[in-house]
């Protein structure tokens, strides 16, 4: 019997780190202006019923032309009645199909939000954007980099990457912990610039795409999940995402060594003591010696993007 949808398990809305990697990478996209205007570009995603990252993009950065692919067949009615805003086009069908009837003349901003591990399907889909979008655009991708019982992990992941499962992982015990999602983020890396390698072939130099990374998150609100991803652009727009910035974000990564966002477990009347002593140099600058040192901290790294959810009766 197949699964349902994870959608009908999942509130993707109400999960804290998934919330605040959410508004983290929104605010890396507002400083994509030097590369061309936020309402030029498309935003294309996985909307499923909750749509949080199409109305939170619409709403903070005018994105208004938006694609959002829905794999669920049987939901159509259900996906078209709970689109917020009518920009949002639905697309359905499985990834790789609606990606490649998409016309790539749009800058765009492709988020490929996965709840399952990597898989060659998967790598299929980051190779298609790789090898379509144009100048400018950004390509994300989340999985599920959780690394599952220990007995079988090297077979399993060998099987579902095959022949892009890289050199060097040699035993269960290295995928543990976010062995898993560093393994992941390596083989996506290598098959985005692999994608390049292939687009790029016969072009002169001017013309062709190069990928830097912006993103390496590691978060978890129940298995460990992993979302990596950076901008394509060709010489001419070296310069425009030098002054982007992105760099000076505290959260950006450019390698492997991932951002780990944690959501600490507080009471509105901890988060309202915490907020009256922020911005600060320094979570030792905080007094709250009744929380854990490690929430103190972690609240002072994300306390700009934490979620704030309340139950309200309509």
């Amino acid at each position: 019997m197949a699964s349902s949808p994870s959608f009908e398990r999942i509130n993707y809305g109400l999960r804290p780190a998934k919330h605040i990697e959410r508004k983290m990478m929104v605010e890396a996209f507002r400083r994509l202006e030097p590369v061309a205007s936020l309402k030029s570009y498309r935003y294309v995603g996985f909307g499923s019923p909750y749509f949080p990252d199409f109305s939170l993009i619409h709403r903070s950065l005018g994105i208004s032309t938006m694609v959002s692919i829905e794999r669920e067949l049987s939901s159509e009615r259900r996906m078209c009645f709970n689109r917020p805003f009518k920009c949002i086009s639905i697309e359905m069908g499985e990834a790789g199909e609606v990606l490649s009837r998409l016309e790539w003349n749009h800058r765009s901003i492709v988020w490929l939000d996965y709840d399952k591990p990597l898989d060659i399907p998967k790598i299929a889909d980051v190779k298609a954007v790789a090898s379509s979008a144009p100048s400018g655009s950004l390509i994300i991708v989340s999985v599920n980099g959780d690394p599952g019982q220990l007995s079988g992990r090297l077979e399993r992941q060998r099987n579902a990457l095959g022949s892009m499962f890289p050199f060097g992982v040699v035993d269960d015990d290295a995928l543990g912990g976010w062995g898993t999602a560093l393994l992941f983020r390596r083989v996506l890396d290598d098959q985005i610039r692999l994608a390049l390698d292939d687009r790029n072939a016969g072009l002169a130099s001017a013309l062709q795409l190069h990928y830097k990374q912006f993103f390496n998150f590691h978060y978890q609100d129940g298995v460990r999940m992993l979302t990596v991803g950076g901008i394509l652009f060709d010489e001419s727009a070296r310069s425009h995402v030098g002054a982007c910035g992105l760099d000076d974000l505290g959260f950006t990564r450019d390698s492997e060594e991932a951002y780990l966002i944690k959501a600490p477990n507080l009471t509105l009347r901890e988060v309202r003591h915490l907020d009256r002593q922020l911005p600060c140099g320094s979570p030792g600058d905080i007094s709250a010696d009744f929380l854990p040192e490690g929430d103190v901290a972690s609240y002072f790294e994300t306390y700009r993007y934490y979620p704030h959810f309340a139950d309200v009766d309509a």
